[in-house]
């Protein structure tokens, strides 16, 4: 599943960036412009052909890809002949939209994916607060529970399989993340030893079994909670319930539309706040932290390379099907195409920056009654720029050494 993980993901990769320079492409013709090079990769071409005037082909760097239009920047001579369809010369409107036409692809490429996961697979949803199921015991070592071990603190409190939780602490719940919540809200964390730095928070549970409304004494969450493998356990302050198995649900068209939009929401919104984290996530990349089998592994919040992102593609196809993969290759497009509009050099945003500041320094001296002041020097622009790609490709080698050393494991 690794290799056929690799590839999916490598050939979805690929896509996207084919895409994205298409996007560049085709808003440059339509405004006139020309463009004289499509291509995967950079380096030393490996593979291309020529058809009209543009030459389409692969190089050796897999790296990203390029389009090449004419009058982009001030940095390559035109050719007299040239000169006339200069992307600088085109209206700022058709500039604005070539230079952000890749992100908008990206943005595309997640939405379609994000209608397309709930309208072929389905959704799988949680039963609202419904208990899936009570340990007899809470322990943190291998092992059926014994006689001598004292039980759950759900299992003191009555809850069987099938209950319909309604409050906890009188505070009523609706969803199985309510119930967690609302059990986990101002319970003490757990210290190095794995144990509560002060004692646990006593709460009540409104239940309903059987069709009647029962109301348990207070139980006291406690450490550890057995799983079906009895090699491993949870951590944390639990009670020793757990959730129903998802059921699955057939998604009707227009509400697949709905949901598209949804997710593609909510994932730009994690994406933004992702890019915002990236500089404290950084020291997680190399650290370890406690897993429920007693092992050690890479925090699940740390950043991921494009390493890490093709070792996670098997695992995630495995335990959520080609749905699952859809959904992650989606967040990727979402989190490149906002990645690609930061306003900093060499990105497309960075030039939109620029013709932005351009423009509007030209309405300002017209205002005034000034001469046009011209284009903005890039010559200027080079170090800021050249500072930004020494510290992307840091961080890229960073996380590549992670990936390598520190895997992260998606959690089964």
């Amino acid at each position: 599943m690794t290799l056929w993980g690799w590839l999916l993901f490598a050939f979805a990769l690929v896509t996207s960036i084919m895409l994205h320079e298409a996007g560049h492409m085709i808003c440059a013709r339509k405004a006139g412009g020309k463009v004289t090079e499509f291509f995967v990769g950079f380096g030393p071409r490996i593979w291309s052909f020529r058809k009209g005037e543009t030459e389409y082909g692969v190089k050796a760097i897999p790296a990203g890809g390029y389009v090449k239009i004419i009058g982009m920047t001030d940095l390559e001579p035109i050719a007299p002949e040239d000169e006339p369809r200069a992307f600088y010369k085109k209206p700022l409107r058709w500039r604005l939209l070539t230079l952000s036409a890749g992100s908008l692809v990206h943005f595309l490429i997640a939405l379609v994916l994000f209608m397309a996961i709930p309208m072929f697979w389905g959704t799988y949803k949680t039963p609202a607060a419904t208990v899936g199921g009570v340990s007899a015991c809470l322990k943190t070592t291998a092992g059926d529970c014994t006689p001598s071990d004292p039980k759950s603190p759900a299992a003191q409190a009555g809850l069987q399989q099938g209950d319909q939780i309604t409050a906890v602490d009188g505070t009523p719940v609706k969803t199985w993340t309510d119930v967690t919540d609302a059990l986990h809200k101002g319970q003490p964390a757990l210290g190095k030893d794995g144990k509560p730095v002060s004692a646990p928070r006593p709460v009540t549970i409104t239940f309903v079994h059987d069709g009647r409304t029962q109301t348990s004494p207070q139980v006291s969450p406690a450490v550890g909670n057995q799983l079906k493998d009895t090699s491993k356990y949870q951590a944390g302050l639990l009670i020793g319930i757990q959730p129903p198995d998802p059921v699955h649900q057939d998604v009707s068209v227009p509400a697949s539309i709905g949901q598209g939009f949804t997710s593609w929401g909510s994932n730009a919104k994690a994406s933004l706040q992702g890019l915002v984290d990236i500089p404290k996530s950084i020291p997680k990349l190399f650290q370890k932290q406690a897993t429920d089998n007693g092992g050690a592994a890479a925090p699940s919040d740390r950043p991921v390379g494009v390493i890490g992102m093709g070792n996670l593609t098997g695992d995630l196809i495995k335990s959520g099907g080609y749905g699952n993969f859809l959904g992650f290759i989606a967040s990727i497009n979402l989190f490149i195409g906002i990645f690609n509009l930061l306003p900093l050099l060499p990105l497309d945003g960075g030039h939109i920056a620029i013709a932005l500041y351009e423009a509007a320094r030209r309405k300002f001296a017209a205002l005034r009654g000034r001469p046009d002041p011209g284009r903005v020097d890039l010559n200027k622009l080079m170090p800021a720029a050249f500072t930004f790609l020494v510290l992307f490709v840091g961080l890229s080698l960073l996380l590549m050494a992670a990936d390598i050393t520190n895997p992260l494991k998606f959690p089964g």
